[in-house]
């Protein structure tokens, strides 16, 4: 069975038909998801229509990088990111442009679903998964269901659990000193902005964590004072994951984690260190695409839905 999934990410829209948790065909457009949903659908309905024509598709699956009421079939909330999107039934969309079923999730419970069904968590039914990227991004599946809560915001918020009580205010919730807020690619700039070490790193018009590690490469004091705080706060985050949701492996994906085993086996130690797990030892473990979870978790989805 084949179902085309749709990413709605800040920066790009994702796109792939999938079938049997692989992605056959893809491809990506930018979003400017500040200006709203509705310019983008016309080359999104171009890009499902060219695919429709080629595959027998069962449903589409949508990614939204908020709030969603799965059962509903509805959005909760945008942080700024497709601001209109109360303007547009999409299920009413799908349906008229193409008659098919529609099913949509939160960005992060649908790369754990993808995770979960055809990556590197496959094996349990006990994992927790933070996505490092513009921000932070959770979701945790216990006795193989993923955690959703009453109103949808259960594990999804991780990312803006409070974190330093005099920290600097979250674009993304109504807090301050949230983890987001202290440690993500938006906050960087606000990181060296805000640093009363001297580097040239403050000199860069724009600091993601890719400039950021050509810093930290050369030692620079600044951009490797940054990367341990990032780290303490990232591991302060699973830790809490841990005694929370109580998992049998952490999933660990985004963009964040191509600075590579330095980072990944960073977070790991300290949260070995200083967690406490007398049943055992934890499992980390690196998503096998995390360009592509979000994409076959949907497909997951849909098919569950049909």
């Amino acid at each position: 069975m084949k179902t085309i999934s749709i990413d709605l990410g800040g920066s790009n829209v994702k796109m792939g038909i999938v079938e049997d948790g692989k992605v056959l065909q893809y491809t990506s457009i930018r979003s400017n998801s500040g200006d709203g949903l509705m310019p983008l659908l016309p080359e999104i309905e171009r890009v499902c229509r060219a695919w429709c024509a080629q595959h027998t598709v069962a449903a589409i699956g949508f990614a939204f990088p908020s709030l969603v009421d799965v059962k509903e079939k509805r959005i909760l909330g945008h942080n700024g990111k497709f601001p209109d999107y109360e303007q547009i039934d999409l299920e009413h969309w799908v349906r008229d442009r193409f008659g098919l079923p529609m099913f949509i999730d939160n960005d992060a419970a649908a790369a754990a679903l993808g995770e979960g069904h055809y990556g590197s968590a496959a094996d349990t039914d006990d994992f927790v998964l933070m996505i490092l990227g513009t921000g932070i991004g959770a979701a945790a599946s216990m006795g193989g269901q993923l955690l959703r809560g009453k109103h949808y915001q259960a594990v999804s918020m991780f990312g803006h659990i409070p974190l330093k009580v005099d920290g600097r205010s979250c674009t993304g919730c109504p807090g301050v000193g949230c983890a987001e807020a202290q440690a993500s690619t938006w906050a960087l700039q606000h990181m060296v902005e805000e640093s009363p070490l001297d580097s040239p790193l403050k000199a860069e018009e724009t600091v993601d964590f890719k400039c950021l590690k050509q810093y930290y490469d050369c030692r620079d004091p600044l951009a490797v004072a940054i990367f341990e705080e990032c780290c303490a706060y990232w591991a302060n985050c699973l830790i809490a994951m841990v005694y929370a949701y109580d998992p049998e492996v952490v999933v660990l994906s985004g963009g964040v984690i191509q600075w590579g085993a330095e980072l990944t086996d960073r977070l790991a130690q300290v949260v070995e260190q200083r967690a406490w797990t007398p049943w055992g030892k934890l499992q980390f473990r690196l998503a096998h695409n995390p360009e592509q979870s979000v994409l076959l978790g949907l497909h997951a989805l849909c098919i569950e839905g049909l």
